[in-house]
């Protein structure tokens, strides 16, 4: 569990979900990531990493993230007060830092590398650049979106595409419940752009009514779908408390473009859940995570930890999903 230190419950309900990412787990606790780190002075990444190996090799049955807080606090303002804050925001922000943190640990270390080691790249064809702007973070949650739009007069095409890490779903009011599949289909569904909205058509060369498709061309090992709960109804600002169904295995399949919509790489596991009870202006945050060591649900709430059955997972209070493409494993974690 992790202790509670004024009102960031959004903060250890993120951070349980991240310590649930084997993956993400194993590359900032293998040996060589944690001595890189500490040389590049990569601080969120360093004390985010401290923070993990502590969850998972401790003996202690909660913990404090205070140096994780204090860190990310000084880099974001925003999060250095005691006042209720959006888990999704905060997921983004930290996946970002961590990134960037990452992204001048492999920097550093292709500064330091030999010459010969470049050629030898280079002789492989492998763009220096490339290869080290990617790290665990966008190889994990990366995903890319293409937007295809058609002028309803002309037919003319243009394409263009979105990389993004956490997919924000609509959910609608009405009716008392529906599926996530429902939310996935509502974002993808055609739009048609008319009155104000029409878009200029470059082969027209005027404003006119326009399709636009929406699809997923790469679809990421981790999936992190955000469900748009707070919004606006009329001039009020509400929280929209529809129960959306969802299930432990999601196929996104139809709403892939191309030659991935046949392939495996389009179904996917739940593992860890966000939950958000309460109303826009006091709440509380929880999370749900799949135990890969005991292979059993276990609920976090702050520093308070026990395990529910399956059935428990399914909640009207969830705000985010985080499904894996591949099989959820115990981590090979170094010492």
């Amino acid at each position: 569990g992790l202790e509670n230190s004024g009102n960031s419950c959004y903060l250890n309900a993120v951070l349980q979900c991240l310590c649930s990412t084997v993956p993400l787990v194993e590359h900032l606790l293998h040996p060589d990531t944690e001595a890189e780190l500490a040389r590049s002075k990569c601080r969120l990444a360093e004390v985010f990493a401290r923070l993990l190996r502590k969850m998972w090799t401790g003996g202690c049955s909660s913990c404090a993230p205070l140096e994780t807080r204090s860190v990310l606090s000084s880099i974001l303002p925003q999060f250095n007060n005691y006042a209720q804050q959006d888990a999704q925001e905060l997921l983004l922000f930290l996946l970002n830092l961590l990134h960037d943190d990452l992204k001048k640990m492999s920097r550093r270390r292709m500064r330091s590398s030999s010459r010969q080691q470049r050629q030898r790249r280079a002789r492989r064809g492998i763009c220096a650049d490339a290869a080290w702007e990617s790290t665990a973070v966008s190889l994990l949650f990366e995903s890319q979106m293409s937007y295809v739009t058609v002028c309803m007069h002309c037919d003319h095409q243009t394409r263009s595409t979105q990389t993004f890490t956490v997919l924000s779903l609509p959910v609608p009011a009405e009716p008392v419940r529906c599926t996530v599949q429902d939310c996935l289909s509502l974002f993808f569904q055609q739009t048609v752009l008319a009155g104000g909205e029409q878009m200029l058509c470059s082969a027209c060369g005027l404003r006119r009514e326009t399709a636009v498709f929406t699809s997923l061309d790469k679809p990421p090992e981790i999936l992190a779908l955000h469900l748009k709960r707070f919004g606006c109804r009329g001039k009020n600002q509400v929280k929209l408390r529809t129960n959306v169904l969802f299930s432990m295995k999601l196929s996104l399949s139809s709403f892939l473009s191309g030659p991935e919509q046949n392939s495996s790489c389009s179904s996917y596991s739940l593992y860890a859940v966000v939950n958000h009870t309460g109303n826009l202006n006091m709440g509380h945050y929880t999370a749900l995570c799949l135990s890969t060591v005991t292979g059993t649900w276990h609920h976090f709430d702050d520093a308070a930890v026990r395990e529910v059955q399956d059935e428990s997972v399914q909640s009207s209070s969830a705000y985010m999903l985080l499904y894996s493409r591949k099989p959820v494993q115990k981590p090979n974690i170094h010492g």
